[in-house]
């Protein structure tokens, strides 16, 4: 299972090219220079580019996505989707997104996330079933929110792509974020199938001192990713601090099954 490293801008060099795959936000893409001529060279050295629509962070101007899917040239685009919302909103603006903007992006792959609202696996499974029927969807983009709200067990993203494979082989997998940080599902979403998954929790974490399996600190410090960070004076001058920021990066990557001496 590949590991898309989500770091901010002055770290990608140093941690997103530790994996051949990775998630492009799409609100950063639009509007960060440096981040965009990033993952445009990555794309131009064969790298696996998965166009994420922003829905998470609040971004809904899906119509862009096509103009920017044209620039990038992503392998995969994400659809629109609902965080926790009923699951039809999400599925007819997928759908509508699809039938208006598909050929304009015909060079890439569709991946629609199932979504619904807390507490409702019956109106995700139905989201489901519907996107597997439509032949134009060749991935599926499984939500942290499967295990914390909707199901609300830590190995729901798992058993789900279990069945996913079971039932539709031809299916790809993307598992969204990781949930809270914990390594522990990692290596049974692989078994599962998924082929990959995105977080920022190793590297921003570590940028801020935090090691990966710190859930209780970072519950009550935790900030989300800024973009924008300098680097810290330990990744700077790694003689600086002698377990500072750099180290600890190394280490959470290294637990999430990356490996950092490429």
């Amino acid at each position: 299972m590949e590991f898309c490293v989500i770091s901010p801008t002055v770290g990608l060099e140093r941690y997103a090219t530790l994996s051949k795959t990775h998630l492009v936000l799409a609100h950063e893409y639009e509007r960060n220079h440096e981040y965009a001529k990033f993952y445009e060279r990555r794309k131009a050295e064969g790298d696996f580019i998965i166009l994420d629509n922003g829905a998470y962070e609040g971004y809904t101007y899906w119509d862009d996505l096509a103009e920017l899917a044209g620039r990038l040239k992503p392998d995969v685009i994400v659809l629109p989707d609902f965080y926790l919302q009923p699951w039809r909103k999400t599925w007819h603006a997928a759908i509508a997104w699809l039938d208006r903007l598909e050929f304009a992006v015909a060079h890439a792959e569709f991946l629609y996330i199932p979504q619904s609202v807390k507490g409702d696996p019956h109106g995700f499974m139905e989201s489901y079933f519907e996107a597997v029927q439509d032949p134009r969807i060749t991935w599926l983009g499984i939500p942290r929110c499967l295990a914390t709200d909707i199901v609300g067990t830590p190995n729901a993203r798992v058993e789900f792509a279990k069945m996913v494979k079971r039932d539709a082989p031809h299916v790809n997998i993307h598992a969204f974020g990781m949930v809270n940080g914990d390594v522990n599902e990692l290596p049974g979403l692989a078994d599962a199938g998924v082929r990959s998954i995105d977080s920022s929790a190793p590297v921003w974490r570590g940028w801020n001192g935090f090691h990966i399996d710190d859930k209780e600190g970072w519950d009550q410090h935790g900030t989300p990713v800024d973009f924008n960070a300098r680097l810290p004076l330990s990744i700077q001058d790694p003689g600086l601090i002698k377990r500072g920021a750099r180290q600890i990066i190394d280490s959470n990557l290294e637990a999430c099954g990356v490996n950092t001496r490429r």
